[in-house]
């Protein structure tokens, strides 16, 4: 059946289902960015200012050889 329906549309139908394809996607990213959880944006965005293990036992020991 659905054979049917695409062999006798012709061509035309093709821009038309990927535009929908398209909005749909587009949707839903847009959805998942809004409807997402805002401390988990808020996380990510300090990711660059924290600093590691390694990073704090380094600043730690040169405080330590400084004073």
């Amino acid at each position: 059946m659905l054979r049917d329906v695409l062999s006798n549309t012709g061509p035309s139908i093709w821009p038309i289902i990927s535009l929908l394809i398209m909005l749909v996607a587009f949707t839903a990213v847009l959805v998942w960015t809004y409807a997402g959880r805002k401390n988990r944006f808020e996380n990510e965005s300090n990711l660059p200012l924290e600093l590691d293990d390694e990073q704090e036992q380094d600043m730690k020991s040169t405080r330590g050889l400084s004073s």
